[in-house]
């Protein structure tokens, strides 16, 4: 049997890290769940992408910017360049060129939601858009990550309504309902 020594220094300890974002009636929470789930919005196929990697403080400073109050919202801010609105309503997507229904699967709170999708022959760059929606709600103690469910300050700020979270971010428009609302009336673009 071989004799070893563990360092702590050589292992990274994995712990969840909740970005508090200051707003004027707050904060807005971040947690590493919703950046996972911002970060997917990489690959075509999905809905709407990024045109890179997404900068996290772009986030946070969309969330700065955002009108933030009552029951928080839909909050669009221009970004150039930020990426590619690939979520239609089902006629116009069918009417683009060489247009072909398909489906595809979304992930929507964790769970698998199969939605239509429409091939085309349309390059990717007919869909670049400028504009950043930020979906912002006041946060729930049910469904705060445990590096912050026990946090006095954020508790309080939860009962006096100064408390919201980040659910999602994307590229594009904001009024596309969750992909459990759909209804075969939207599709996301798998574009050439």
């Amino acid at each position: 049997m071989k004799n070893f020594k563990l360092y702590l220094e050589d292992y990274v300890l994995l712990t969840e890290a909740t970005d508090v974002v200051q707003i004027k009636p707050g904060h807005v929470l971040i947690s590493d769940y919703v950046k996972q789930h911002i970060s997917s919005h990489n690959d075509i196929g999905i809905g709407s992408v990024f045109n890179k990697n997404v900068d996290m403080e772009l986030i946070s400073n969309a969330a700065k910017q955002a009108p933030v109050a009552d029951d928080g919202g839909a909050y669009t801010v221009t970004a150039p360049g930020i990426g590619y609105n690939l979520v239609l309503p089902i006629d116009e997507a069918l009417s683009l060129p060489d247009a072909e229904q398909t489906t595809v699967v979304k992930d929507e709170r964790g769970q698998e939601i199969e939605v239509p999708a429409v091939k085309t022959s349309a390059n990717i760059d007919q869909f670049a858009t400028d504009q950043l929606t930020v979906i912002i709600r006041p946060s729930n103690p049910d469904y705060l990550p445990d590096d912050v469910k026990n946090d006095p300050e954020i508790l309080q700020a939860i009962e006096n309504n100064e408390s919201y979270s980040i659910l999602t971010a994307f590229p594009g428009d904001p009024n596309i309902p969750p992909a459990s609302e759909w209804n075969n009336q939207f599709a996301v673009i798998l574009p050439s």
